[in-house]
């Protein structure tokens, strides 16, 4: 059955107005649904439904709720990632499968070594795309919210501001690091969690030494050296054991 994203729809009335114009399109010009073919929805608010569509016009698609679905299992620890902008469009790979395994925020950070710069038009529009990779992925994974996708932020103000309510973790190759597996409880009990992931190059010894007077707790992924992308569905793949209840 085809899924489709409402962002702002609560399913609290019988009929339900979609008018978010990709979907609006999709159906009705890409697959080409007719009056009486049931569809699945889910919005920001969490909730999935059952619907079946009553209209279809050039602007919104009118659609009857049949049924709300009870709450789908999902990650109870609210997982922030904070990724440095690889090259290569490799962070619509990093949104896609960071939000097939459950992360709730996704911030693209500039760091001193990020090679990609985005600025002004062109953050505005990577931002619109980044989220259209995310409506996608939860669509196809069939999550019942979508991550939010916040603007492209330095390093240090997104340290800072992660540090006033959530527990941060920065992957590191220095000796003392901490394996994933000893802070589990921490990690279990957290109600947020902050993951940072360097460029290519990594972070520098100044943004190391900033992350940890935040607070910020270095661990390893291991003794090998891990691509942006890689170390990102890492992490998200251990958290999600860890945390889903």
């Amino acid at each position: 059955m085809h899924r489709f994203y409402c962002k702002n729809i609560h399913f609290d009335e019988e009929t339900v107005q979609l008018t978010d114009s990709p979907e609006v399109h999709h159906i009705k010009n890409v697959l080409r649904l007719k009056k009486n073919t049931e569809i699945q929805l889910f919005s920001n608010s969490g909730k999935e439904a059952l619907g079946v569509i009553n209209n279809i016009t050039s602007e919104a698609i009118e659609i009857k709720i049949k049924k709300i679905y009870p709450k789908p299992l999902s990650l109870e620890t609210q997982v922030i990632l904070a990724c440095a902008l690889p090259k290569k469009g490799k962070f619509e790979l990093i949104i896609e499968k960071a939000t097939e395994l459950g992360v709730h925020e996704i911030y693209p950070l500039e760091t001193a070594r990020t090679e990609v710069k985005l600025k002004g038009e062109r953050a505005a529009k990577k931002r619109a795309r980044f989220e259209t990779v995310a409506i996608n992925a939860a669509k196809q994974s069939k999550r019942a919210a979508v991550p939010l996708i916040h603007p492209v932020t330095s390093f240090k103000d997104c340290v800072k501001d992660l540090s006033q309510d959530a527990m941060l973790l920065i992957p590191s190759l220095e000796e003392n690091s901490r394996k994933l597996t000893d802070l589990s409880k921490k990690i279990f009990s957290a109600q947020r969690i902050a993951f940072f992931i360097g460029p290519e190059g990594d972070f520098t010894v100044e943004e190391y030494a900033f992350a940890k007077k935040q607070k910020c707790l270095s661990i390893t992924l291991g003794p090998t050296i891990l691509k942006v992308e890689t170390a990102a569905i890492c992490v998200m793949s251990y958290l999600r054991q860890v945390t889903l209840q």
